[in-house]
Protein backbone atom coordinates (compact mmCIF):
# COMPACT_ATOMS: atom_id res chain seq x y z
CA UNK A 1 0.00 0.00 0.00
CA UNK A 2 2.46 2.24 0.51
CA UNK A 3 2.99 3.35 -3.08
CA UNK A 4 -0.67 2.67 -3.94
CA UNK A 5 -1.05 6.47 -3.98
CA UNK A 6 1.98 7.15 -5.83
CA UNK A 7 0.82 4.72 -8.68
CA UNK A 8 -2.95 6.32 -8.71
CA UNK A 9 -1.47 9.08 -8.76
CA UNK A 10 0.15 8.25 -12.05
CA UNK A 11 -2.79 6.40 -13.29
CA UNK A 12 -4.58 9.62 -13.24
CA UNK A 13 -2.21 11.47 -14.92
CA UNK A 14 -2.25 8.94 -17.93
CA UNK A 15 -5.97 9.02 -18.11
CA UNK A 16 -6.20 12.65 -18.85
CA UNK A 17 -4.36 12.06 -21.80
CA UNK A 18 -6.82 11.71 -24.00
CA UNK A 19 -9.32 14.10 -22.74
CA UNK A 20 -9.78 16.64 -25.38
CA UNK A 21 -7.90 19.82 -25.57
CA UNK A 22 -8.85 23.30 -26.29
CA UNK A 23 -8.33 24.05 -29.94
CA UNK A 24 -5.70 27.34 -28.89
CA UNK A 25 -3.94 24.91 -26.97
CA UNK A 26 -3.47 22.30 -28.96
CA UNK A 27 0.21 22.05 -31.25
CA UNK A 28 -0.39 22.99 -34.60
CA UNK A 29 -0.44 19.99 -36.81
CA UNK A 30 -0.15 19.78 -40.37
CA UNK A 31 -2.26 16.68 -41.80
CA UNK A 32 -0.39 16.42 -45.14
CA UNK A 33 -1.79 13.22 -46.52
CA UNK A 34 -4.93 13.12 -44.67
CA UNK A 35 -6.72 16.49 -45.43
CA UNK A 36 -7.67 17.68 -48.82
CA UNK A 37 -5.56 20.81 -48.96
CA UNK A 38 -2.62 18.78 -49.00
CA UNK A 39 -1.02 19.47 -53.05
CA UNK A 40 1.39 17.15 -54.14
CA UNK A 41 3.86 19.82 -54.61
CA UNK A 42 3.57 19.77 -50.54
CA UNK A 43 4.31 16.14 -50.23
CA UNK A 44 6.56 15.59 -52.68
CA UNK A 45 8.84 18.85 -50.77
CA UNK A 46 8.31 16.86 -47.40
CA UNK A 47 9.59 13.57 -49.20
CA UNK A 48 12.69 15.18 -50.72
CA UNK A 49 13.49 17.17 -47.61
CA UNK A 50 13.28 13.33 -45.52
CA UNK A 51 15.87 11.96 -48.15
CA UNK A 52 17.84 14.40 -47.72
CA UNK A 53 18.10 13.89 -43.73
CA UNK A 54 16.53 17.33 -43.46
CA UNK A 55 13.96 15.99 -41.48
CA UNK A 56 13.01 12.12 -39.67
CA UNK A 57 9.73 10.54 -40.64
CA UNK A 58 7.47 11.25 -37.22
CA UNK A 59 9.67 14.20 -36.40
CA UNK A 60 8.08 17.97 -36.84
CA UNK A 61 7.02 18.02 -40.28
CA UNK A 62 7.45 14.91 -41.24
CA UNK A 63 5.22 13.31 -38.70
CA UNK A 64 2.78 13.74 -41.26
CA UNK A 65 4.39 11.92 -44.22
CA UNK A 66 2.37 8.44 -45.16
CA UNK A 67 3.04 5.95 -42.56
CA UNK A 68 4.28 2.59 -43.79
CA UNK A 69 0.73 1.13 -42.26
CA UNK A 70 -0.50 3.87 -43.88
CA UNK A 71 -3.07 4.65 -40.91
CA UNK A 72 -2.14 8.23 -40.70
CA UNK A 73 -3.56 8.83 -43.83
CA UNK A 74 -7.24 8.48 -42.74
CA UNK A 75 -9.44 10.89 -41.22
CA UNK A 76 -8.44 11.95 -38.04
CA UNK A 77 -11.99 10.61 -36.85
CA UNK A 78 -11.10 6.96 -38.23
CA UNK A 79 -7.94 7.33 -36.57
CA UNK A 80 -9.05 7.32 -33.37
CA UNK A 81 -11.41 4.89 -33.59
CA UNK A 82 -8.21 2.65 -34.46
CA UNK A 83 -6.45 4.23 -31.23
CA UNK A 84 -9.16 3.09 -29.20
CA UNK A 85 -9.53 -0.43 -30.86
CA UNK A 86 -5.97 -1.20 -30.56
CA UNK A 87 -6.02 0.16 -27.01
CA UNK A 88 -9.40 -2.39 -26.54
CA UNK A 89 -7.78 -5.29 -27.63
CA UNK A 90 -4.71 -4.72 -25.77
CA UNK A 91 -6.71 -5.03 -22.53
CA UNK A 92 -8.93 -8.11 -23.56
CA UNK A 93 -6.02 -9.79 -24.26
CA UNK A 94 -4.20 -8.97 -20.94
CA UNK A 95 -7.79 -9.67 -19.23
CA UNK A 96 -7.93 -13.59 -20.98
CA UNK A 97 -4.31 -13.78 -20.28
CA UNK A 98 -4.29 -12.95 -16.73
CA UNK A 99 -8.15 -14.30 -16.17
CA UNK A 100 -8.90 -17.92 -17.59
CA UNK A 101 -5.63 -18.70 -18.79
CA UNK A 102 -3.73 -18.42 -15.85
CA UNK A 103 -6.49 -19.63 -13.62
CA UNK A 104 -5.91 -23.04 -16.25
CA UNK A 105 -2.23 -23.32 -15.56
CA UNK A 106 -1.75 -22.10 -12.03
CA UNK A 107 0.07 -24.77 -9.98
CA UNK A 108 0.71 -26.64 -12.88
CA UNK A 109 4.55 -27.67 -13.31
CA UNK A 110 4.76 -25.00 -15.97
CA UNK A 111 3.23 -22.51 -13.67
CA UNK A 112 5.44 -23.26 -10.63
CA UNK A 113 9.15 -23.10 -12.46
CA UNK A 114 8.51 -19.66 -14.33
CA UNK A 115 6.39 -17.51 -11.66
CA UNK A 116 9.04 -17.32 -9.32
CA UNK A 117 11.26 -16.04 -12.30
CA UNK A 118 9.00 -12.92 -12.91
CA UNK A 119 10.18 -9.99 -10.85
CA UNK A 120 13.25 -10.15 -13.56
CA UNK A 121 10.78 -7.78 -15.42
CA UNK A 122 11.68 -4.94 -13.02
CA UNK A 123 14.97 -5.13 -15.12
CA UNK A 124 13.83 -4.61 -18.33
CA UNK A 125 11.84 -1.79 -17.20
CA UNK A 126 15.08 -0.60 -15.50
CA UNK A 127 17.28 -0.52 -18.12
CA UNK A 128 14.24 1.10 -20.38
CA UNK A 129 14.25 3.90 -17.77
CA UNK A 130 17.49 4.67 -17.99
CA UNK A 131 17.66 4.38 -22.09
CA UNK A 132 14.99 7.34 -21.57
CA UNK A 133 17.60 9.12 -20.96
CA UNK A 134 20.29 7.94 -22.70
CA UNK A 135 18.63 7.77 -25.78
CA UNK A 136 15.68 10.29 -25.48
CA UNK A 137 15.15 12.05 -28.61
CA UNK A 138 14.19 8.36 -30.13
CA UNK A 139 11.35 8.12 -27.45
CA UNK A 140 10.45 11.59 -28.28
CA UNK A 141 10.24 10.49 -31.73
CA UNK A 142 7.73 7.84 -30.98
CA UNK A 143 5.68 10.18 -28.54
CA UNK A 144 2.46 11.12 -29.38
CA UNK A 145 2.24 14.61 -30.33
CA UNK A 146 -0.90 17.09 -29.37
CA UNK A 147 -3.71 16.92 -31.97
CA UNK A 148 -2.57 13.40 -33.09
CA UNK A 149 -5.52 11.10 -33.99
CA UNK A 150 -7.13 14.00 -33.83
CA UNK A 151 -8.11 13.10 -30.10
CA UNK A 152 -4.43 13.14 -28.40
CA UNK A 153 -3.71 15.90 -25.24
CA UNK A 154 -1.29 16.49 -23.06
CA UNK A 155 -0.39 19.20 -20.37
CA UNK A 156 3.46 18.25 -20.93
CA UNK A 157 5.96 18.35 -23.64
CA UNK A 158 6.95 15.45 -25.38
CA UNK A 159 10.63 15.46 -23.91
CA UNK A 160 8.78 15.97 -20.39
CA UNK A 161 6.72 12.95 -20.67
CA UNK A 162 9.75 11.24 -21.94
CA UNK A 163 11.72 12.06 -18.59
CA UNK A 164 8.84 10.97 -16.32
CA UNK A 165 7.78 8.00 -17.55
CA UNK A 166 11.68 7.17 -17.98
CA UNK A 167 11.84 8.21 -14.38
CA UNK A 168 8.70 6.33 -13.30
CA UNK A 169 10.00 2.92 -15.08
CA UNK A 170 13.48 3.37 -12.93
CA UNK A 171 11.80 3.74 -9.84
CA UNK A 172 9.57 0.33 -10.18
CA UNK A 173 11.82 -1.66 -11.97
CA UNK A 174 14.46 -0.71 -9.07
CA UNK A 175 11.80 -1.16 -6.73
CA UNK A 176 10.55 -4.70 -7.21
CA UNK A 177 13.98 -6.04 -8.12
CA UNK A 178 14.96 -4.90 -4.72
CA UNK A 179 11.88 -6.38 -3.16
CA UNK A 180 12.71 -9.78 -5.01
CA UNK A 181 16.29 -9.34 -3.87
CA UNK A 182 15.43 -9.26 -0.36
CA UNK A 183 13.67 -12.89 -0.53
CA UNK A 184 16.52 -14.35 -2.33
CA UNK A 185 18.51 -13.34 0.48
CA UNK A 186 16.28 -13.92 3.02
CA UNK A 187 16.40 -10.32 4.65
CA UNK A 188 12.93 -9.74 5.89
CA UNK A 189 11.76 -6.20 4.73
CA UNK A 190 10.36 -3.90 7.66
CA UNK A 191 6.29 -4.24 6.79
CA UNK A 192 5.78 -0.41 6.87
CA UNK A 193 7.41 -1.25 3.19
CA UNK A 194 4.30 -2.94 2.59
CA UNK A 195 4.47 -6.02 -0.41
CA UNK A 196 7.52 -4.33 -2.18
CA UNK A 197 7.51 -6.39 -5.07
CA UNK A 198 3.74 -5.71 -5.47
CA UNK A 199 3.60 -2.47 -5.02
CA UNK A 200 6.44 -1.86 -7.73
CA UNK A 201 4.45 -4.32 -9.99
CA UNK A 202 1.07 -2.40 -9.88
CA UNK A 203 3.26 0.76 -10.40
CA UNK A 204 4.75 -0.54 -13.81
CA UNK A 205 1.13 -1.55 -14.97
CA UNK A 206 0.20 1.65 -14.90
CA UNK A 207 3.10 2.81 -16.12
CA UNK A 208 2.54 0.28 -19.24
CA UNK A 209 -0.88 1.43 -19.88
CA UNK A 210 0.31 5.12 -19.83
CA UNK A 211 2.98 4.84 -22.59
CA UNK A 212 0.79 2.08 -24.98
CA UNK A 213 0.13 5.30 -26.77
CA UNK A 214 3.19 5.84 -28.26
CA UNK A 215 3.53 2.28 -29.31
CA UNK A 216 0.75 3.29 -31.40
CA UNK A 217 1.44 6.09 -32.37
CA UNK A 218 4.89 4.27 -33.72
CA UNK A 219 2.72 2.29 -35.71
CA UNK A 220 0.00 4.31 -37.09
CA UNK A 221 2.80 7.37 -38.17
CA UNK A 222 5.35 5.00 -38.39
CA UNK A 223 7.80 7.02 -35.99
CA UNK A 224 11.34 5.21 -35.69
CA UNK A 225 13.23 4.20 -32.67
CA UNK A 226 16.31 3.77 -32.81
CA UNK A 227 15.69 7.27 -34.85
CA UNK A 228 17.83 5.17 -37.52
CA UNK A 229 16.24 1.61 -37.78
CA UNK A 230 12.72 1.49 -40.00
CA UNK A 231 10.10 -0.65 -38.19
CA UNK A 232 8.12 -2.38 -40.20
CA UNK A 233 3.88 -2.41 -39.01
CA UNK A 234 4.34 -6.12 -38.51
CA UNK A 235 6.68 -5.74 -35.55
CA UNK A 236 4.90 -2.97 -34.55
CA UNK A 237 1.62 -5.09 -33.61
CA UNK A 238 4.07 -7.63 -32.42
CA UNK A 239 5.53 -4.89 -29.79
CA UNK A 240 1.58 -4.05 -28.92
CA UNK A 241 0.34 -7.62 -28.70
CA UNK A 242 3.39 -8.67 -26.17
CA UNK A 243 1.80 -5.14 -24.25
CA UNK A 244 -1.04 -7.38 -23.29
CA UNK A 245 1.21 -10.07 -21.75
CA UNK A 246 3.56 -7.26 -19.97
CA UNK A 247 0.19 -6.14 -18.18
CA UNK A 248 -0.78 -9.58 -17.37
CA UNK A 249 2.32 -10.57 -15.51
CA UNK A 250 2.43 -7.40 -13.81
CA UNK A 251 -1.29 -7.56 -12.95
CA UNK A 252 -0.77 -11.10 -11.10
CA UNK A 253 2.10 -9.64 -9.56
CA UNK A 254 0.23 -6.85 -8.35
CA UNK A 255 -2.31 -8.68 -6.72
CA UNK A 256 -1.13 -8.38 -3.26
CA UNK A 257 -1.51 -4.27 -3.52
CA UNK A 258 -4.77 -4.48 -4.88
CA UNK A 259 -6.58 -6.50 -2.24
CA UNK A 260 -4.91 -4.40 0.30
CA UNK A 261 -6.38 -1.78 -1.28
CA UNK A 262 -9.95 -3.30 -1.72
CA UNK A 263 -9.71 -4.39 2.28
CA UNK A 264 -8.76 -1.39 3.27
CA UNK A 265 -11.82 0.43 0.86
CA UNK A 266 -13.99 -2.25 2.02
CA UNK A 267 -14.46 -3.78 -1.43
CA UNK A 268 -14.18 -7.28 -0.27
Amino acid sequence: MRFLVSSLLLFGTASAFFAPAPVSMRAPQTRVASTPLCSAVDLDALKAAEAAGEITAGVGAGRDLPSPSGLNTLAPPLQAAVVFAILAAVGIGASVLSGPVFDAIRGSGLWNLSRPTWPILGLIYLAAGVAHFTEAEGFENITPPNGAWGVWYTPFSPKTNVLWTGGVEIFGGAWMLFGAGSALAGISLPVELGPVVSDGALTLWLLTWAVTPANIYALTHGANFPLDLETPPTAHAVRLAFQSVLLALLWEMAQPTIIDAQNNLGLL
